[in-house]
């Protein structure tokens, strides 16, 4: 069976050609992060219209590289949401018109479940897992059995990405934050400045919203706003902003997984790149025998490949989505 799977969720547009649910034929990925730059964050404009402009021609490539014509594909996986409406339009729009042309069954794929089973290829999924999900929109703890996913706990602001890219900004850093924190981090302090840890009155909920306003009262005046002569390093504080919000997420991704007496944590989103977490997380939870998937690198951040997988697997538990679907930019996990 041939998968195709669609995800124009927010600034990439990818396709993908799935055959069963192991083997990826192709994966493209064109990205309009070059053109975000600039503005420091993501325009959600410039975002739908690279999806408009890029969608065919990737769609051709990805047929091109996995060698087979459109009328070989069996079933059609899309994002449905969540992210940004514009974009989401774009790629719903597409594999609607193109399941209505080959006459071929579509399923709409919420696209956070997607990165979960990104970390899947290949290999043999846990029946019951805790999910760490982690990306620039969101951050939210879920636990998951036979395929279908809860949510346990999320970030009551800002997500962790998020909160990656504002410090950066705030620091007089390049758009995206992320990486650029990360390699910082390995040459600072991570105990030179301290962060008070946020209150949540749910046990797995986040906030980041605090964090990143202790940042920016170190590199600026809260009554002048004018620059901190005293602020510490750069390397200093990206390590040290590191260490707290890191340490934040394994503390409850362990918690939650000792909550639900799982021993496997499945991690998913941009943020699951971060060296710092793949490194801790791996080593804490080792501690505690639980075993951490983290997805490959080309995997853990937004693409058709996971799309189409968890299309699949949707679709193979008897799921169809109609033609009169739409795109969802608060579509909730369920």
């Amino acid at each position: 069976m041939l998968t195709l799977g669609v995800e124009t969720s927010c600034d990439e547009t990818s396709c993908s050609v799935l055959r069963g649910k192991d083997t990826i034929l192709s994966n493209i990925v064109s990205s309009s992060l070059f053109r975000h730059k600039k503005f420091g964050g993501v325009v959600p404009e410039i975002a739908s219209r690279h999806c408009m402009e890029q969608i065919q021609c990737v769609f051709e490539e990805a047929l091109r590289e996995a060698r087979i014509k459109p009328e070989d594909l069996d079933l059609i996986a899309v994002t449905q949401g969540p992210g940004l409406i514009g974009s989401l339009l774009v790629g719903v729009a597409f594999a609607k018109a193109l399941a209505y042309q080959l006459g071929i069954p579509i399923v709409g794929v919420h696209h956070m479940e997607a990165h979960l089973v990104a970390n899947f290829f290949g290999a043999k999924e846990p029946q019951r897992f805790v999910g760490l999900l982690v990306s620039g929109g969101h951050t939210m703890l879920t636990f998951c059995e036979k395929r279908k996913v809860h949510i346990l706990g999320e970030t009551v602001d800002d997500a962790v990405g998020e909160a990656y890219d504002k410090v950066a900004k705030i620091m007089g850093l390049s758009y995206p934050g992320g990486p650029i924190l990360d390699k910082l981090a390995k040459g600072g302090n991570p105990r030179a400045f301290h962060f008070t840890r946020p209150k949540q009155d749910k046990r797995f909920n986040f906030s980041f919203s605090g964090v990143k306003t202790a940042v920016l009262y170190q590199f600026r005046d809260p009554k002048t706003g004018k620059p901190n002569p005293l602020a510490p390093s750069t390397k200093d504080m990206a390590a040290s902003f590191q260490h707290a919000v890191i340490g934040w997420l394994v503390e409850k991704a362990l918690g939650a997984a000792q909550f639900k007496d799982v021993s496997d944590i499945v991690v998913g989103g941009g943020v699951s790149a971060n060296s710092y977490l793949r490194e801790k997380l791996t080593r804490d939870a080792g501690a505690l025998g639980i075993k951490v998937w983290f997805p490959p690198l080309v995997l853990s951040t937004d693409n058709a490949a996971m799309i189409a997988r968890r299309g699949f697997e949707l679709y193979q538990n008897g799921k169809r989505s109609k033609l009169n679907m739409t795109g969802d930019p608060g579509l909730c996990i369920r």
